[in-house]
């Protein structure tokens, strides 16, 4: 799986910089950069959330769209900003529950 991880990443590191010579547009090329290490940097935070399950698995969900959303924003130059932002909803919601769940609830 790690593996499967780091090959998708060095795909779409592989895709931003073919674009970039085939286009020569620097905006686009930075622009995928920040949005692919966002993706990751989700990635990584994403492993707090790991003690409620259903919700971490949405958020792997949302970590390959927002792939997905990247790859095509590569490739037909399409913006799709809620793929990309849906990791980050996800973190936030793990947030939420746990804030309702330390502050009110007491055993």
């Amino acid at each position: 799986m790690k593996a499967l991880i780091v090959l998708a990443m060095l795909v779409a590191i592989g895709l931003i910089v073919l674009m970039y010579k085939r286009e020569n547009n620097l905006n686009k090329m930075l622009f995928s950069f920040v949005i692919l290490f966002s993706i990751i940097g989700f990635a990584v935070l994403g492993n707090v959330m790991r003690s409620v399950m259903p919700l971490y698995l949405t958020h792997i969900v949302a970590l390959i769209l927002s792939y997905g959303g990247l790859v095509y924003y590569i490739i037909r130059d399409k913006m799709q900003g809620l793929l990309w932002v849906l990791p980050l909803l996800t973190l936030l919601l793990y947030l939420l529950i746990a804030w309702i769940g330390n502050e009110h609830i007491s055993f």
